[in-house]
């Protein structure tokens, strides 16, 4: 049986998660205020691919477990512990005094069921996306009190609402985070 060509075989200069990376990084560029919902299509896809590739690239690493185990199940305890350090600029996290991970986990997972509802058209079930839109509904205190009220575009995910910035900044800061994690000697 043949083996299973891979990005490696055949390739259009993406390669690997340092490589996706970039690209996340261009689409990143465009997301502010109110984007363009091309560009927020991209960054959504964008993200959602880069972890599936992490997943892969990195299979033989405990990072592709943990990111299985943390983003599969919204366990964000499945994170690696230094996880929260590496989103270093915290002002894209709506409530600084959780642990840094949950957003993470929320932020990915917006990114992944946004892009898979895109992809297929339709939300699955399963998925805590409960709206996106462009002013937040303050509906319980807690959103009061941690619910960025500017302009842009919103997405309410567990009861929590995120800004598309916010989504970007805990994102890129992720990624960036966890591949020099996984590259270190």
């Amino acid at each position: 049986m043949a083996k299973q060509k891979d990005l490696s075989h055949i390739s259009y200069g993406l390669d690997t998660p340092e490589d996706l990376m970039g690209k996340l990084l261009h689409d990143a560029e465009k997301i502010h205020g109110v984007p363009h919902r091309y560009d927020l299509f991209n960054f959504f896809v964008t993200a959602a691919v880069l972890y599936e590739w992490c997943r892969k690239y990195y299979q033989e690493h405990e990072i592709s477990k943990q990111l299985t185990e943390a983003i599969g199940h919204s366990d964000y305890d499945a994170l690696p512990l230094d996880a929260s350090s590496w989103i270093k600029d915290q002002s894209c996290v709506p409530n600084s005094g959780q642990d840094a991970r949950r957003h993470i986990v929320h932020a990915l997972r917006i990114c992944i069921e946004t892009a898979n509802a895109s992809k297929h058209y339709h939300w699955l079930r399963s998925s805590q996306v409960t709206a996106i839109e462009d002013q937040p509904v303050v509906k319980d205190w807690y959103q009061y009190f941690f619910t960025s009220v500017g302009e842009g575009i919103y997405v309410e995910y567990a009861n929590q609402y995120y800004t598309v910035e916010q989504i970007r900044g805990i994102v890129v800061q992720f990624f960036e985070g966890m591949l020099k994690h996984v590259c270190r000697p």
